[in-house]
């Protein structure tokens, strides 16, 4: 017997052993079903509640429709109805409609794509190209196969695919949804990476986040702009989680009509990332586009006035959402093995989409703020942040909390202010953002808008630690009772300044001289604050020295039950120490050690149980870390059981 039928035939055999997930896996791989000699017939529903036909017929229809314009197809449904398909050609586009005698109309979205003859199909594809803002190189990809022949149903279905994986599309699909109060998680949140590169650009191996700005972002933001001014604009902005991204931006293009009628738009119901970036980029503009001053101020002031503590507030639903998708991602595994700030862009970016889809529908922010809340996905971001930090050491999982948020935007604003101040020629603009008297001003609370942002963790940006503080921290610390506040100068620097390591090895040194005994240690509240503050100071200088002194102090403190906040702080102090350690291995090591000592040491059950899947959870997302948490694990599971 020919080798390529028996191979069909067990190909076909092997099929009805597989459990039917896997069965319809296979079914979906074309080249299975190629040599398996398997015939296969798809169903195709249109609409929830619309008629269903064979999918290959249906096609098939449509391209006879597009060969005569006008004309009535007749297709049949899997019930027996006869429907009449009409496609009519209205200036350079087909319009399609599909209805019988039983039923009305029922709407029909453009198959063109379908059609034999080459321009129709490479037409419609530049045209919803511009409109869906699809990406360059799906579009030559998709050209390219168009014009070497008409595309087969299989393509078509995938070329669909291909274009709901665009944020544009996306867009729609979740405005039409929350009108109709058709809303679940899994709607929510995309779980293909090629949404996510469209929406912030690839990462094309980016080490640094400047490196990504520089390639990636700009990149995507020059095809966005080049595509459709006005709806590039409004997808670009939601890449402008840094001010580096925001300068990319020209609006030399833009027609300034539109321009304005944008920012009105934007000013209205607009998520807070986008609102931030078009301040930036207004601000730089003033001198060519002044129209644009007023918008300026109703965005700030808005923003200013926002109450942090609200689940109204637009900042606490952006907070909620950035945890929740970020959540989602890293639970899910969508983007890979990617750097922290591409993570972080991608979560930002299309958590300000769903705020501003939210704003447009006017659903209450309040009501939709608790519902995500709900979905708790508080503990798998803070433990990816926390694992984060390895690679990433200046930037702290809370820091995406909305006061944190607040002084983020705030800190930008003045920024740009600074920047521009002699294009600022608006009185009521000069009163709102500059001098020490402006509203702006006066709701800056040092330090709180210098500490990094969200594309700011790796990078030592500030100014290098003060000579002057360093010889007060040198005099504090060589004190023959040293103080536990002797630290604090150290340690409030730590995420301000670019500090060296034989910095933090001062503290080090300062620790073991008095064999880890400080004066002033009887508040355990501050004695976590203590610790948390060396173990930030540790991370971010990668002094591997102070990181071992941070756990002998920890140690010391936690047997003589000076620190009572439990062992969730505890696991949080430990990866954050752990970060000290840029290598993986040293890294799981480190905080590996930790983990087994603590729980080894807990008498309490409920909190070694908590511990314990903590544990679990941490080793999911990165498994490097099992190794060395394998017998924290077992000790933790020995005694909750």
């Amino acid at each position: 017997m020919n080798r390529e039928i028996i191979d069909g035939l067990l190909g076909q055999a092997a099929l009805g052993l597989f459990h039917p997930d896997i069965q319809r896996s296979l079914l979906e791989d074309q080249d299975f079903i190629r040599n398996s000699k398997i015939s296969t017939s798809t169903i195709l529903s249109l609409g929830q509640d619309g008629p269903r036909y064979n999918r290959s017929k249906f096609f098939d229809g449509i391209r006879k429709a597009i060969r005569e314009p006008g004309g009535a197809i007749p297709v049949e449904d899997q019930g027996g109805l006869v429907w009449q398909l009409i496609a009519e050609h209205r200036e350079d586009r087909f319009t399609f409609s599909l209805g019988s005698k039983e039923r009305g109309p029922f709407p029909l979205t453009d198959h063109s794509a379908l059609a034999e003859d080459l321009s129709i199909r490479t037409n419609w594809l530049e045209r919803i190209a511009a409109d869906i803002l699809l990406d360059s190189a799906s579009r030559k990809n998709w050209l390219y196969r168009m014009r070497n022949s008409p595309i087969t149903d299989d393509d078509f279905v995938e070329l669909m695919r291909d274009i709901d994986l665009t944020p544009v599309n996306f867009l729609e699909d979740l405005q039409e949804r929350l009108k109709q109060s058709d809303i679940t998680w899994s709607t929510l949140v995309p779980l293909e990476s090629r949404y996510y590169e469209r929406l912030i650009g690839l990462s094309e191996g980016s080490a640094t986040a400047s490196e990504y700005i520089e390639t990636g972002a700009k990149f995507r933001i020059a095809e966005l702009l080049l595509v459709n001014n006005l709806s590039g604009l409004s997808f670009a902005l939601l890449m402008c989680s840094a001010g580096g991204i925001s300068k990319s931006i020209k609006l030399n293009q833009v027609d300034r009509d539109e321009l304005v009628k944008f920012y009105r738009w934007l000013t209205e119901y607009g998520d807070p990332l986008s609102q931030v970036g078009a301040v930036e980029i207004a601000l730089s503009h003033l001198d060519i586009l002044p129209e644009l001053a007023p918008f300026v101020e109703q965005i700030v002031s808005g923003l200013l006035s926002e109450d942090p503590e609200n689940d109204g507030s637009i900042l606490v639903l952006l907070s909620t959402l950035v945890i929740a998708v970020t959540s989602e991602l890293a639970k899910n595994r969508i983007l890979g093995d990617i750097p922290p700030f591409y993570l972080r862009q991608a979560a930002i970016a299309h958590a300000s989409l769903l705020v501003r889809a939210i704003k447009e529908s006017r659903i209450d922010i309040a009501s939709f703020t608790r519902w995500a809340r709900i979905l708790d996905g508080n503990e798998i971001y803070l433990l990816r942040g926390l694992i984060d930090l390895r690679r990433e050491p200046r930037w702290l999982p809370e820091f995406i909390g909305t006061n944190q948020l607040r002084f983020e935007f705030i800190g930008r604003f003045s920024n740009a202010a600074i920047q521009n101040e002699g294009q600022i020629k608006q009185n009521t603009l000069q009163k709102l953002l500059l001098g020490e008297k402006s509203k702006l001003a006066q709701a800056f609370r040092w330090p709180y808008p210098n500490f990094p942002g969200p594309m700011e963790g790796s990078a030592a940006l500030g100014p290098i630690f003060p000579n002057d503080a360093l010889r007060e921290v040198e005099t504090a610390l060589e004190s023959t009772r040293l103080e536990a506040n002797a630290f604090a100068v150290l340690i409030n620097g730590a995420l301000l300044f670019n500090m060296r390591e034989d910095m933090a090895c001062l503290a080090a040194a300062a620790l073991r001289r008095v064999g880890f005994s400080l004066e002033g240690t009887e508040n355990t509240d501050d004695n976590f604050r203590l610790i948390g503050g060396l173990a930030v100071l540790a991370a971010v200088t990668r002094c591997g020295d102070l990181a071992e002194a941070v756990r002998v102090l920890a140690r010391g403190m936690r047997r003589r039950r000076q620190l009572t906040g439990g062992l969730d702080k505890e696991l949080r102090i430990a990866l954050v120490t752990a970060a000290s350690f840029e290598e993986p291995e040293a890294w799981s090591r480190f905080a590996g050690e930790w983990l087994t000592e603590v729980s080894f040491e807990t008498s309490d059950k409920m909190a070694a149980k908590a511990l314990l899947h903590r544990l679990r959870q941490l080793v999911k997302l990165e498994p490097i870390l099992a190794k060395h948490c394998a017998t924290a694990d077992a000790a933790l599971d020995a005694f909750v059981h």
